[in-house]
Order: C-alpha cells, then sequence, then structure tokens
C-alpha cells in the first residue's frame, strides 16, 4: 500500500478532535492557495488525510470553508481550480488570522506520527 492509501485509510477511521478537524480545513485551504510551505509530495499526503475526512459520514464539513475546498478543487490535483483561485485566496486571508500556528503544527505531527512519517 502507497503512503497516500495509507493516510485515507487512516484517516477514514482514526477518532479526530474538532480542533483537528478544523487545522484539516484551514490546512486543505491554504494548500489550495499555494501559501503552504509544504512540499509537493506532503500536500499531496495532507490533501489523501483531508478526502478521507471529507468522505466520512460521521463528519459534518458542511461550513463555509469546506464548501469552498470540496467545490474549488478536483481529486486529482493539489491546487485550486483557476476559476476558483481568487476566492479561495480570498478566504485564506480571512481565515489566516484566527490560525494559531501551535494547532496546526500539532495536527500536522499528529497526523505524521499516526502515518509513521516522523
Amino acid at each position: 500500500m502507497d503512503i497516500y492509501q495509507k493516510a485515507y485509510n487512516w484517516a477514514k477511521t482514526y477518532d479526530f478532535e474538532p480542533i483537528e478537524i478544523e487545522y484539516a480545513t484551514k490546512l486543505a485551504l491554504k494548500m489550495l492557495d499555494d501559501s503552504c510551505k509544504m512540499t509537493s509530495e506532503d500536500r499531496k499526503i495532507f490533501f489523501y488525510v483531508y478526502d478521507a475526512i471529507s468522505d466520512r459520514d460521521d463528519i459534518n464539513l458542511d461550513d463555509d470553508i469546506n464548501k469552498l475546498v470540496l467545490l474549488s478543487r478536483d481529486r486529482n490535483t493539489i491546487y485550486s481550480k483557476p476559476a476558483y483561485a481568487n476566492i479561495v485566496h480570498s478566504c485564506r486571508l480571512e481565515v489566516i488570522p484566527s490560525m494559531l500556528k501551535v494547532h496546526m503544527k500539532a495536527f500536522k505531527k499528529m497526523v505524521r506520527k499516526n502515518l509513521d512519517l516522523l
């Protein structure tokens, strides 16, 4: 099994805390806006995590940011569709002030630890 499928399978069953789901969404938004400093490989892994979360029936991603992420992205890419790039960028600028680096780092570390990437 490749790392992407491993990430997806893990996220389909992991018991996420609400803050982790929030930061999975915020990270997806940053990645779509290409403002994230992660490698393309890492971005792809974290999108597989996000995709698994969005595919779950027990997690409700019915807020505006998640709707934008799902609408603006084709799952074959880690970037937003060109038609949505300006909207994604504006949304990310609005969300950035509420992002705490400590929570984002904790989310990334938790995912990497669970996928044996540390």
